[in-house]
């Protein structure tokens, strides 16, 4: 649907897009020709410029500086009017830069402005909250002009897929929006209650009116779930009163660091472990993740607090193993002023109070000394504990996940761990997976391992080669997702081009692992060294995986003639190449 600016003939003069890639301080870092034109200033003296030195941006700025999707905005550059689009380029949840596209100047002649962002933002600033409200902008004819992160979100999508489409197409799985209506009666809408994705928000809508006319709608999430509600009255009621140190909420605070999406698979076992947190994790019962060393049962807990109804209370991590004995009960349950020498001014309250309506995980649990455990238990029974030096109860509402690689059905019969306890804690009991339990996962998770460690190093290694990715698949992971992460940092240490190879990897894996491919040794003592240790499936893979390559480079990356070479299908080349996990970056895919 056309805006009203194009209808009445404000078309770009220019139809060439020009592209500028920002830094995330929105500095030029590169500008194509086209660009170069329409700035009408050579890229030497720009780049490294930031963009708002070079045009008027107005409050479109804030929106790029916040990470905020936008399209058919004007700016100002050289007294012309630029119609520009504006994409963040976003890793980890922060913005790391963006794509500003400049589609053309708007002709002299065209003085209908009252559409443009520019005029909405002035309207509209004084309530908007982009950091942390769920914030859309659609112009008078119901188009996407501005949407954030956090609204994004909520439908499973990303800003660059709502911006430009009409209003209704661009909410999926969700009850119609009525901004087009608010628009049409040109009254806001306070306090209503819309089905977004599966869930009920509380959100307010507004009518853009300038001149007495409507230029378009703000709609604005207050809280992405309604049960977040009673939940933060609950919070603020139950807060401790302090003279001089009021205990306010503070939203920054209260977000959960890592969610279910962080959790990083695509096996059976992984999966299904995901749709079990999911439901264990909007009860309120204890948790108790077991599992070897190294398997994320931190990252677990994390997912299971976030998850629940508990996200906008404090997750608080306790390892009982790192903290001393003698210092065990002042940090889990705090201390009053004056109860040992050295004791902090006024006390200091302890962990279960920190973590007051929220979640608390005790990593390491079986490693607690059972004096601990008995203190732990009335806390878990009662919901009641005493300040060390104290004789004053007070009351506590949490929820508790429990983490160990210990056996502590053993040490309950052995009397190193309390029966009661055993079962306090053991209500809901999760196991997670070995790695080598679920070899397929050792991919995805080493391909996301390669990404922050790009970031991390400034490099840009894309994979693995084929021998080193056959390291990986037959070496069993004793140290689990721990022991892989250090393995491809490790390697990130000395890799020097675009692939990480045999001879970046620690000396434990190769020495395990002897190079015994099909290519290195010949078919004969290939097949020597391989009888008795591996079965057929793998040494056939192994073949495969050669005469793959082998063809490809024989057609010098040509993928269509190399599937003719090997009488298959190119898909079925494809599906060949990607189940090898042989990288197509460097092959030419042309059809000549």
């Amino acid at each position: 649907m056309e805006s009203d600016s194009k209808k009445n003939g404000c078309h770009p003069e220019s139809c060439s897009s020009g592209v500028i890639r920002l830094d995330a301080d929105l500095c030029i870092v590169y500008l194509d020709k086209a660009a170069e034109a329409t700035l009408e200033l050579p890229s030497a003296s720009l780049i490294g410029k930031k963009i708002d030195h070079v045009a008027d941006l107005a409050n479109l700025g804030n929106l790029m500086h916040g990470g905020i999707s936008f399209s058919d905005q004007v700016i100002l550059i050289g007294g012309r009017r630029i119609v520009c689009d504006f994409v963040p380029l976003v890793e980890n949840d922060l913005m790391v830069g963006g794509v500003l596209s400049l589609l053309g100047s708007i002709p002299d002649s065209c003085n209908d402005t009252d559409d443009n962002l520019r005029e909405i933002l002035r309207s509209t600033s004084a309530f908007m909250n982009f950091d942390f409200d769920g914030i859309i902008v659609v112009d008078r004819n119901g188009i996407v002009v501005m949407v954030n992160q956090s609204f994004a979100r909520l439908l499973d999508t990303t800003p660059q897929a709502m911006i430009g489409r009409h209003v209704d197409q661009a909410y999926q799985n969700s009850q119609p929006s009525h901004l087009p209506m608010v628009m049409e009666t040109g009254k806001p809408d306070l306090g209503i209650i819309h089905y977004f994705n599966g869930k009920q928000v509380y959100a307010n809508r507004f009518p853009l009116i300038k001149e007495g006319r409507v230029i378009g709608c703000v709609g604005k999430i207050l809280f992405m779930d309604i049960r977040e509600i009673p939940l933060i009255a609950r919070q603020l009621q139950a807060a401790p009163e302090s003279k001089g140190h009021p205990h306010t909420l503070n939203r920054k605070e209260i977000l959960f660091k890592y969610d279910t999406n962080s959790i990083v698979g695509q096996s059976r076992k992984i999966q299904e472990m995901k749709e079990t947190l999911l439901r264990v994790a909007q009860k309120n019962s204890n948790v108790l993740l077991r599992g070897e060393s190294g398997t994320g049962k931190e990252l677990f807990a994390h997912a299971i607090h976030a998850a629940s109804t508990r996200h906008y209370s404090p997750f608080v991590k306790v390892n009982c193993a790192a903290i001393p004995e003698h210092l065990l009960e002042s940090e889990l349950f705090g201390y009053a002023e004056g109860a040992f020498t050295g004791a902090k001014k006024g006390g200091q309250i302890g962990k279960f109070e920190q973590a007051h309506t929220g979640t608390i995980f005790l990593d390491e649990i079986g490693d607690m000394p059972l004096y601990m455990q008995v203190k732990i238990l009335r806390v878990l029974q009662e919901k009641e504990l005493t300040n060390l030096g104290s004789t004053k109860q007070k009351t506590v509402d949490v929820r508790v996940v429990a983490a160990t690689n210990r056996n502590l059905e053993q040490m309950v019969k052995e009397g190193k761990f309390r029966e009661d306890l055993y079962y306090r804690l053991n209500v809901v009991a999760l196991t997670i997976p070995a790695l080598r339990e679920r070899k397929e996962d050792v991919y995805p998770l080493t391909m996301n391992f390669i990404e922050q460690f790009n970031v991390e190093f400034g490099l840009s290694v894309e994979d693995l080669d084929a021998d080193a990715w056959e390291i990986f698949k037959s070496y069993d992971w004793p140290g689990n997702i721990r022991e892989l992460r250090n393995v491809v940092e490790s390697a990130f240490n000395v890799v020097s081009g675009h692939l990480i190879t045999r001879a970046h990897l620690p000396e434990q894996l190769t020495q395990l692992c002897p190079d015994t491919t099909v290519d290195s040794v010949g078919i004969e003592d290939f097949i020597r060294a391989s009888l008795g240790k591996k079965d057929i499936t793998q040494i056939m893979d192994q073949f495969e995986n050669l005469l793959l390559r082998k063809a490809v480079e024989f057609c010098h990356g040509n993928k269509q003639q190399a599937s003719r070479l090997l009488g298959i299908s190119r898909q079925g080349l494809y599906k060949k190449l990607s189940r090898q996990a042989i990288g197509g970056s460097d092959m030419d895919d042309s059809e000549t």
